[in-house]
Parts: structure tokens; C-alpha cells; sequence
């Protein structure tokens, strides 16, 4: 006889059903294959010579070591549930047979059921007998005055209020079906996507809005609703426009991603390490550019806000705002009270260096692919078309491998 041997929930049941006298059941969860099968004999061996040990908490079910439909067959039925909060290995004890086995975590693995691939081992006489004293010694028990050796696992059992705790988490917030998971691990390995956003390193875009009653003085107020004009702070191609900073971002983008239409830019985990280096380097450039520009900004905005205050004066001193109007004796503004005037209205509009030197910044945020994402042909076509020197069909065979699994 093999002494590794593959074991399912379906072999598990059968060795189980095989019981004549006890069972023995401790693993970190339970489906209701087994826990089917575990009531059925509890009927012919008696529950008192039941045994099940679990770890139930909401992880183990989302880790897909089993399903809180199993842990609630055995509560509706009587069956006692004992604790063992972290289990990750299984045993099964089935009258002076044994199993030790390593339990399949859905989320990662479907688990093979072939003989070739083996996740257990039969546990030798010694062996069994040694597992019943950790797990069970009460269940061999013959001298009522003899005094019980405390069970190394399993020592308290788990009350209905622990079970409908873990219910209620896993109602309120189902994991995702195992087989999609598996599915898009196969890709989370190799790609992921990245959104890269640059702002306020641009300054020649930064435009001030002109009030429109300073362009057209006493015009109705439809007239100044409808016009709208802006004033850029900085000339396009001034070294202070930060249009560099922007030609390097599109330079790192270049190198180290690749642009999906309709999807974003996608990045090969393998590169991801050099990527984020770049990306540091590119944030410590944004910091060296705020402090280089700091003073020479400050003077760059105070020189365009003259250009647009003398600009304006032609147009304000021709036709006065009816707010200035009321603001100078006789509603006939001198020059100077002009000039002052607009400064005033202008210096509300206008940032100061150190306003747009604090609104620079480069975010980067990491997405993982979804499984609708790899599911769509475009996508699998497109991502072959930017990355042709990677076997993307040894990829996608592992994808339809994982989808066929269940």
C-alpha cells in the first residue's frame, strides 16, 4: 500500500463512511461532503464517538478551506464542534486507520484528485495511536476513574454564537467565487495596471479668468456672463512652465509601461522594481524644480499681473465698473485710483508662487486585472500586440486550465 496518496472531499467521505467504531475529524475547515458524511455514521457509531475539530473563522471559508454550509450541517445536526484556531493541517482517524493530510485552500489551488499528485499520507498504527491521544484520549477511554490527559487541540467547543458570528461576515460580504480567483492570480502574477498623474507641474497651462467687468465696464449683465477670457501666468516655453517635468513623465511612461486603448497603461510585475525607482526619481526632480523656481515664479506672476493691469487701464478708464464708480467721489476715477483698482481686483485672482509650488505632485496608483478584464478577447489580443516577445498563450492556457478546474 501507497503511503502518499492523493485525497478530495469525496475519498475523505468514503474513508469516513468505512467507520465502525469512532471517527476522528481535525482540519482548519469542513464542506458539507464530509460534513455529510461525518453526521451520517455519528447515527451508527454514536455521537459520542464523533470527533470534529475546526478553526471557524470567516478567513478559513474565504481561504476556501471549506464553506460555513458544512459548519452548520454538523450544528443542525447535533454534531459537537471543537476549536483550534489556526489549524492549517488535517487528520482523519476512522477506527485504527489514519490519514495525515494537507488541506486545499481554494483560493490558490483547485487541488489535484490524480494519484500522482499526492497531499497525504497514511498514518502508520503508531501513528493513529498517537494522533487519538493529542486529539481524542477520551475516546478510548475504558476506566471511568481514570483521570483524562488534556487534548493538545480541541479543548473548547465552539457555541452557536461563534457560528453565526462567521455566518453573518460571510452573508453580509460572500468571497469571490474560487475558480474566478484562480483565474485572475494566474495573471496578477505577471501584469498589473498603473495610473500615473501629474498636476500643477504645468504652469503654463495656469490661467487667470479676467473679470469681465473690467472688459466691458457698465455692458448688461447678460454680455458679462457670456464673456469669458483667461490670462496665462507664464509664457508657453518660459523654463518656469515645468513642461520638462511633463516630458520626462512621458519619457518614463515610454520605458516602462505599455498603453491598452480603452484599458490604461500596464506594467510587467517583473519591472515593477525599476518602475517605482523611476518614479522616486521623478518625485525628488518635482521637489529639485519647486525650490529652483520658488523666487523667480513669485517674480515671473508679479511681472504678468502688471502686463494685464496696464492691459486693462485703457478699458477701465474709458468705461468705469459701475463698483469703482461708486467707490471715487463724483463716479469719475483719476489714473491712479484706476491703477489701484485693478491691482486690487487682480491681486484676489492671481496665485502667489508658493500656492502653485505646493500644487505639485506625482501620484501613482496600482490596479490589479479583473477577471472581466481578461475575459474580454480585446484585451487578450491587445495585450499579445504591446508585449510580443512574452508567450501570452502558455498564459492563457494556465487561465482556461484554472476556469476548467471546477
Amino acid at each position: 500500500m501507497s503511503v502518499f496518496v492523493n485525497i478530495n472531499p469525496n475519498n475523505l467521505a468514503d474513508r469516513i463512511h468505512a467507520a465502525k467504531e469512532k471517527i476522528i475529524y481535525a482540519a482548519p475547515g469542513i464542506d458539507e461532503v464530509i460534513a455529510s458524511a461525518i453526521i451520517n455514521i455519528s447515527r451508527n457509531i454514536g455521537i459520542n464517538n464523533t470527533i470534529v475539530i475546526l478553526d471557524v473563522t470567516d478567513c478559513v471559508i474565504r481561504y476556501g478551506y471549506g464553506n460555513i454550509d458544512g459548519i452548520t450541517l454538523l450544528e443542525e445536526n447535533g454534531i459537537s464542534i471543537k476549536e483550534a484556531k489556526g489549524l492549517r493541517i488535517g487528520a482523519l482517524v476512522y477506527d485504527d486507520h489514519g490519514l495525515i493530510f494537507s488541506p486545499t485552500p481554494l483560493l490558490i489551488e483547485a487541488g489535484g484528485k490524480e494519484a500522482d499528485q499526492p497531499n497525504a499520507i497514511i498514518a502508520s498504527p503508531d501513528q493513529v495511536k498517537a494522533m487519538i491521544d493529542a486529539i481524542a484520549p477520551s475516546i478510548e477511554q475504558e476506566d471511568l476513574f481514570q483521570t483524562i490527559p488534556t487534548p493538545e487541540i480541541g479543548q473548547s467547543e465552539i457555541g452557536h454564537q461563534q457560528i453565526q458570528k462567521v455566518n453573518n461576515s460571510i452573508q453580509a460580504n460572500p468571497p469571490q467565487k474560487f475558480d474566478v480567483a484562480r483565474r485572475v492570480q494566474v495573471f496578477s502574477t505577471a501584469i498589473e495596471f498603473v495610473e500615473l498623474e501629474l498636476k500643477g507641474c504645468e504652469i503654463q497651462r495656469h490661467t487667470v479668468a479676467i473679470p469681465a467687468d473690467l472688459l466691458v465696464g457698465k455692458a448688461d449683465a447678460q454680455t458679462k456672463k457670456q464673456l469669458k477670457a483667461g490670462f496665462n501666468i507664464i509664457e508657453k516655453g518660459s523654463p518656469l512652465s515645468g513642461s520638462s517635468i511633463r516630458n520626462q513623465l512621458n519619457e518614463l511612461k515610454k520605458q516602462h509601461t505599455r498603453i491598452i486603448p480603452k484599458y490604461g497603461h500596464v506594467l510587467l510585475k517583473s519591472n515593477k522594481s525599476s518602475f517605482n525607482e523611476a518614479v522616486e526619481g521623478l518625485k525628488n526632480q518635482i521637489s529639485d524644480f519647486q525650490e529652483e523656481v520658488k523666487k523667480e515664479l513669485q517674480n515671473e506672476i508679479a511681472k504678468a499681473k502688471d502686463r494685464l493691469l496696464n492691459m486693462l487701464i485703457p478699458a477701465v478708464t474709458e468705461n468705469p465698473p459701475d463698483d469703482l464708480r461708486s467707490q471715487v467721489i463724483n463716479g469719475k476715477p483719476s489714473e491712479d485710483q484706476v491703477k489701484a483698482y485693478i491691482d486690487i481686483r487682480l491681486s484676489a485672482i492671481f496665485p502667489t508662487a508658493e500656492k502653485l509650488i505646493n500644487a505639485m505632485s506625482l501620484s501613482c496608483v496600482f490596479k490589479a486585472v479583473t477577471y472581466e478584464t481578461i475575459s474580454s478577447e480585446d484585451f487578450q489580443k491587445s495585450i499579445r500586440e504591446v508585449y510580443p516577445l512574452i508567450n501570452w498563450n502558455q498564459m492563457f492556457e494556465e487561465y482556461d486550465a484554472a476556469r476548467e478546474s471546477n
